[in-house]
């Protein structure tokens, strides 16, 4: 986890040093955005029904 943070460090600076923050945040939002709509239950495969007789 500690590695994982300071990728994430390294990465900001280079984006802020870049002048590209603005475009990496967009980025990071839209894939936030992805991730909820993914996660929506609609996604998730539909139970098993016993079969009413």
């Amino acid at each position: 986890m500690n590695s994982l943070i300071k990728i994430a460090v390294v990465l900001a600076f280079a984006a802020v040093a870049s002048g590209n923050l603005p475009a990496v945040i967009n980025q990071v939002r839209k894939a936030q955005f992805q991730l909820i709509q993914e996660s929506k239950a609609s996604k998730w495969p539909k139970a098993m029904r016993m079969p009413s007789r």
